[in-house]
């Protein structure tokens, strides 16, 4: 039996000189839809990221009898989705050619960092994520796909490119693994320069960093993961876009083979601080816990994971020195130590994921420090003939072979491990307990010791730097002895997740209060808590 097909055509449009929206426009081939089934679904929210605003009524389906009606529906919300559908009216027949624009979203200097899946534009270039403007079918069959690009409106010397291949690309694969793609189209630098079959890191606007020596570490770092991950078909591209508002940051979908990327022009962000980010990111292409219905529960070991091997596979493979290893390790204790809400329960935290940047940060810095203790205790279980990367790689093999990974996969094979102290640390982990790795737990190279590490504190509620007015002014708080007053408009402040213990030293505010401008300057620190960091050698 043949499988269905599924045939799209991307249209980059514009108004003037500005990319306005892209018109999508498929044929399904082989299939058939009974009246009520619905034909297509797309999100209006994702991850608190507004998807494309496709008009209920801007969606149009044909087949060999003609028009095929639609009913617009919305389904209920979920922590991670929003989803609307369109349903036919009556059964279908032959070919269903599906054609509508998806029009950008529309994002400006006041618009709150997220997850880069948004369609957008710059200049007269887009880029996005296939889940927030393709309206495909929700069907779990194997279709034959192919993604082409209708470049017209574009300059002679526009590209079309996905995190799967430049061009036309052709794929056996899932309707779901389409939308779980990042596009980009428009006038493109890339590295390299050429299209290479197995690596791409492609930009629209010349940004203020080296994106030519970023794309060559980014590849020399892929393969080295391609080879530890055992990669049997190497292939990944990083797709890199200008926020007219202050943010870094990236987004990965999973099997999506590539990410996208974001920086801002009013931001200076070393090298070494942009290589960090994109090992994080492209760790995400293999290890993977399936939980998208409830991110919470999986969350720390999807961002601890990448956290961990972003950290460790350069160091191992010489790939940064020690001392490189050692900041950078230091750093992320700093974060985990100094972030007060890593006493919440992760339920409690992902309640306030978009609301409060330190909530974001509770599963990175949980997740990491639960593996390296993970790890240890295996390595000692096992007199050091088996670590976390024989789980890790278990796990990854199951996905391979057309399973999901799951949390109790993982829990089984850590079980396997280490018996019942396995599932007790993760339970104390999941409801916020302080995780404190053996002092020996990354010897003999690197000796751990116990420091009084600041808490990160503003002096104000967290959500004043969305809201843009102080709100929650804590009497005789780090804020208030600087001069800060509640109700005083932020008309400049650092990025909030750059706020954050071992990244920044002292925070500056400038506030409007009534005509004037007051401008302050003090140091974001709380009360000290035990923490950790590490050293070459016996810890002074």
């Amino acid at each position: 039996m043949s499988r269905p097909t599924l045939r799209v055509t991307l249209t980059p449009c514009l108004a003037g000189n500005e990319a306005s929206g892209v018109r999508v426009t498929y044929i399904l081939g082989g299939l058939r839809l009974a009246a009520g089934q619905a034909l297509c679904r797309l999100p209006e929210v994702l991850f608190g990221v507004e998807a494309a605003k496709v008009a209920s009524d801007g969606i149009r389906a044909t087949d060999d009898l003609g028009v095929i009606p639609l009913t617009h529906t919305m389904d209920d919300p979920t922590p991670s989705f929003t989803y609307r559908r369109w349903t036919v009216q009556r059964d279908t027949r032959g070919d269903v050619t599906v054609d509508y624009v998806a029009p950008v979203r529309i994002v400006d200097a006041t618009t709150a960092n997220g997850p880069l899946f948004d369609l957008r534009a710059e200049g007269a270039g887009i880029s996005g994520a296939g889940i927030s403007f393709l309206a495909l079918p929700e069907l779990e069959a194997t279709f034959d796909t192919e993604v082409r690009w209708d470049l017209k409106e574009l300059p002679s010397e526009a590209r079309g490119v996905s995190s799967h291949g430049e061009g036309t690309v052709r794929r056996t694969t899932t309707l779901e693994s389409v939308t779980y793609t990042f596009f980009m189209a428009g006038v493109l630098h890339s590295h390299p320069p050429e299209p290479h079959p197995t690596f791409g890191m492609f930009w629209l606007s010349p940004p203020t960093f080296d994106a030519a020596l970023i794309g060559r570490q980014s590849q020399i770092l892929y393969e080295e993961m391609c080879r530890f991950f055992r990669e049997p078909a190497p292939g990944f591209r990083v797709f890199v876009r200008k926020h007219p508002y202050r943010g870094l940051g990236g987004s990965l979908l999973p099997g999506s083979r590539g990410y996208m990327f974001g920086w801002s022009d009013s931001e200076t962000h070393t090298i070494e601080e942009l290589t960090r980010l994109l090992a994080h990111e492209t760790v995400h292409n293999w290890p993977l816990l399936d939980g998208w219905e409830d991110p919470s529960r999986v969350s720390w070991y999807n961002e601890g994971v990448a956290e961990y091997y972003s950290l460790f596979l350069p160091h191992r493979a010489g790939l940064i020195s020690d001392e490189a290893f050692l900041d950078s390790l230091n750093q992320r204790a700093r974060g985990y130590y100094g972030n007060p809400l890593q006493t919440l329960t992760s339920a409690e935290a992902a309640e306030l994921y978009w609301k409060d940047w330190r909530a974001q940060r509770v599963p990175y810095g949980r997740g990491l420090f639960h593996l390296i203790d993970m790890d240890h205790r295996i390595r000692q279980a096992t007199h050091g003939k088996r670590s976390l990367d024989d789980v890790v790689l278990a796990l990854l093999e199951r996905e391979r072979a057309g399973q999901k990974a799951t949390l109790d996969d993982w829990l089984e094979l850590m079980g396997e491990e280490l018996g019942d102290a396995a599932r007790t640390a993760h339970e104390a982990m999941m409801s916020g307990q302080w995780i404190f790795p053996d002092l020996e737990c990354l010897r003999p190279q690197f000796q751990a010791g116990e420091v009084k590490i600041h808490q990160l504190d503003v002096g104000f509620d967290y959500t004043s730097f969305k809201a843009g007015i102080v709100s929650g002014i804590v009497d005789g708080g780090p804020a208030a002895k600087a001069g800060v007053r509640e109700g005083d408009t932020i008309v400049h402040a650092p990025p909030p997740e750059r706020i954050n213990a071992g990244r920044l030293t002292d925070i500056s505010l400038t506030l409007r209060r009534g005509s004037d401008l007051v401008d302050v300057t003090y140091e974001p620190l709380g009360k000290q808590v035990k923490g950790m960091v590490w050293q070459k050698g016996a810890l002074s």
